[in-house]
């Protein structure tokens, strides 16, 4: 596994989609049974209304690398509903399917907030998320530094009063005896002389200016708040500093005890939240915070901001209710001097939280790279993906020019994402243009250039299942609007799929879905969903002759529906029946196209019927080597001009082409491949640009046993293509990953037909 950078900061934010089983540490048992399969609705942050969330489990965090801003081309990615970085177009536009937020190694806030739910203790929840640790209580009276403002220009303090007679300041300047004293709503500007800090109050006393090696203030006398550039402050000492690395800007901190004058203020996750979700935050806070280290660079030992951890000042009059619950939360061991951390083997752990990860958390080492910590495992998360976390899932869209620019390419034609971590996040990513040149990145990288919310990039699945194949064809019936009034009945039976599998573009024509019967009577799972139809239901086209679907079934129909339409589309073979079919087509519209598939070899025909449908081509067989009359005469019949023959000359022979060609005049093209999947392949990657905007793509499975569940996928106008049951061929992984707007692959059939294994693959390739 590749990484990059170094841990720097703990309260770096959090992640997008994976499952597993978790590594490390065994789960606790929640205290009282986990019946909870997600929460409906979100937990708001108390805000006050119209004003920006400043909790650290909401906000974006900087590369844990850096302690500057993220760059403005990729800042405007921070939309849940759409990320879109703005560059030259270089090709299409790029969707991004995701889950969660930040970098998604140790703590999940949103999933300790779901655990707390569940019923698990804070010690529970860090041995869950920081595996093999322990939780205790340490001295935490030690004073830090907090950088309130980084390098800026000038920093106004103004003073008010939190209850009578407050309101008082005291100023000082390193270097100098003189005090500068102002009272209630006092104004002191600091900008910077030189290499000191200059300080101005026109109403304090005795002197209006103070000059020193630093400008300290005091306040903290219980009873007046401080005004910082905006956010008030009612302890701590405040410094203002001249920056040691530019020569006209300032640095602000304020040294806090940690106990209560720094945890107090902490706003990484809502005070609302449950108490032990709280007691998590505040032991993963407090240790984080014991364990910094001094920086010259910006006179502190943390940022006031998700550089480091959130530290919100008083709080405001809207957050006060919850205010006590978070200081419950901090006084966790009950003294005034102490309070709980998380250790392993005695020592304060590196306590990284996130915001939530996709699923799954992340090994340290797989995103920053370094020494494996043992705390800093992958383990199982599917409480972050619960609905009441905003970043449960989100969509990015990436232009062209800004995804070729991420790799150094001229533009991206092919996508592949496939190289996980053990958190299942993208760890390499690998970009090849169209003129075939590659490019590789790790995940880190990706997620920072273009300003995605985390790493667990994949696509969303769906699936449409069944018991058995008439199930599947009912559940498949289900996506087509219930006010059709039409229906097509083929054959689901083995001796007579073959007029099921061109059925599909008449489904299409008729607007209708496309279901299955046995021979002598229609499935159970057919007449539920002919009955859940029956309101707008007027005719009901049944393919096949006697030999396949019986006069019964037509009676039943007749019987059941009264005022049913019945209309038999039959023939002598199954090219006659597709030739009827193609007729039945032409009827309804002009028909130029077709598509020529064998006769014997039925995927390479299911492979296609999702475009032929979609475009209105009818599906028509061939023999091997010559056209059999029944084709010609739907080509006679249709007045096509163009033929699409899907399959390769071990199916369709050179023979028919020739023919078409020449004799008929047609323009042909042949679209085929080494094994059915690369032939379903070839079918999707051309006839994708027919489709405006291919956000979905049908998977079915391409053993012979299961092409049953694949008869009715063509009625979903979508492309298709097909899996083996050990592995997700190439050819259709390479589908996916050349479809730039792709957002969900949908299984057609049980699990039996497209394992849950096949479905992961295509998830994140």
């Amino acid at each position: 596994m590749r990484g990059c950078g170094t841990p720097l900061a703990a309260g770096v934010l959090g992640a997008l989609l994976a499952c597993g089983t978790a590594a490390g540490a065994t789960l606790p048992a929640a205290p009282s049974p986990a019946t909870d399969t997600g929460v409906t609705a979100s937990l708001p942050a108390p805000s006050a209304p119209g004003e920006p969330s400043a909790w650290g489990a909401n906000q974006p965090r900087f590369a844990p690398s850096s302690t500057s801003s993220p760059s403005s081309s990729t800042s405007s990615g921070s939309s849940a509903e759409g990320v879109t970085a703005a560059t030259a177009a270089a090709g299409p536009d790029w969707v991004f399917r995701g889950a969660g937020w930040g970098h998604g190694i140790g703590m999940s806030q949103y999933g300790a907030m779901e655990m707390a739910r569940d019923g698990y203790t804070a010690a529970q929840i860090l041995n869950h998320y920081y595996t093999g640790t322990t939780y205790d209580a340490v001295a935490d009276s030690a004073v830090i530094s907090v950088n309130l403002r980084n390098g800026v220009s000038t920093t106004s303090l103004t003073t008010s009063a939190l209850s009578t007679g407050g309101g008082a300041i005291r100023l000082t300047a390193g270097g100098t005896t003189a005090v500068m004293n102002g009272t209630l709503g006092a104004t002191v500007t600091v900008v910077r002389s030189g290499s000191s800090a200059k300080a101005t109050c026109t109403s304090c006393t005795p002197v209006t200016t103070l000059t020193g090696t630093f400008v300290q203030a005091t306040w903290n006398d219980g009873r007046t708040l401080l005004d910082v550039d905006g956010t008030k402050y009612k302890s701590g000492t405040l410094v203002v500093w001249p920056s040691p690395s530019a020569s006209t800007s300032l640095e602000v901190t304020n040294k806090v005890r940690v106990h209560d004058e720094y945890l107090d203020y902490l706003r990484e996750v809502p005070w609302s939240w449950p108490l032990e979700a709280k007691r998590a935050q505040a032991a993963a806070a407090r240790g984080y915070a014991l364990s910094a280290s001094y920086k010259d660079s910006c006179k502190c030992h943390l940022f006031d901001d998700t550089r480091s951890q959130v530290y919100g000042g008083y709080p405001s009059t809207s957050d006060l209710p919850y205010w006590s619950g978070w200081q419950q939360a901090v006084r966790g061991t009950g003294t005034t001097t102490t309070g709980y951390v998380t250790r392993y083997g005695g020592s304060i752990i590196q306590a990284f939280y996130s915001s939530s990860s996709g699923g799954r958390t992340q090994n340290n080492e797989d995103v920053w790279g370094g020494t494996p910590l043992p705390y800093l495992r992958s383990v199982s998360d599917p409480w972050s993906v619960r609905s009441s976390n905003p970043n449960a899932s989100w969509r990015a869209v990436i232009t062209g020019g800004s995804l070729a620019s991420a790799f150094g390419l001229s533009d991206v034609a092919k996508l592949d994402l496939r190289d996980r971590t053990a958190g299942n996040g993208v760890d390499v990513a690998t970009a090849t243009s169209a003129a075939g040149a590659r490019a590789t990145i790790d995940g880190e990288s990706l997620r920072s250039r273009l300003g995605l919310k985390g790493t667990w990039v994949r696509h969303l699945v769906s699936r449409v299942d069944g018991a058995n194949r008439y199930d599947v064809a009912a559940n498949v019936a289900k996506r087509i609007s219930v006010s059709a009034t039409s229906a097509v009945i083929a054959s689901g039976e083995s001796a007579a799929v073959f007029d099921a599998s061109v059925s599909g573009p008449l489904s299409a024509a008729v607007d209708g879905p496309l279901l299955l019967t046995a021979k002598g009577a229609l499935p159970a799972p057919t007449v539920a969903e002919l009955d859940r139809r029956k309101a707008s239901l007027k005719t009901v086209y049944i393919v096949g002759g006697a030999g396949s679907v019986s006069e019964a079934v037509r009676t039943q129909l007749e019987q059941r529906y009264a005022g049913l339409a019945v209309t038999r589309i039959s023939g002598a073979s199954r090219y006659e029946v597709a030739e009827n079919v193609a007729k039945q087509i032409k009827a309804r519209h002009a028909v130029s196209t077709v598509i020529v598939a064998s006769g014997t070899a039925i995927a390479d025909a299911l492979g296609a019927s999702g475009p032929a449908s979609a475009l209105g081509y009818p599906i028509l067989l061939t023999y091997r080597d010559s056209v059999p009359a029944e084709t010609l005469g739907a080509l006679d019949a249709t007045g096509a001009t163009i033929a699409h023959i899907v399959g390769g000359e071990a199916s369709v022979g050179s023979a028919v082409e020739s023919y078409l060609t020449g004799t008929r005049s047609m323009t042909v093209r042949r679209h085929g491949g080494a094994s059915r999947y690369e032939v379903a392949a070839n079918v999707a990657t051309y006839f994708r640009a027919r489709f405006s905007l291919p956000t979905e793509i049908v998977m079915t499975s391409g053993a012979n046993a299961a092409l049953a569940d694949s008869l009715a996928a063509g009625s979903l106008k979508r492309l298709m293509v097909l899996t083996a049951p050990t592995a997700v061929p190439e050819a259709t992984l390479a589908v996916f990953q050349t479809t730039p707007q792709l957002e969900t692959v949908v299984a057609v059939g049980g699990a039996a037909s497209v394992p849950a294994a096949r479905l992961v693959q295509a998830q994140n390739s």
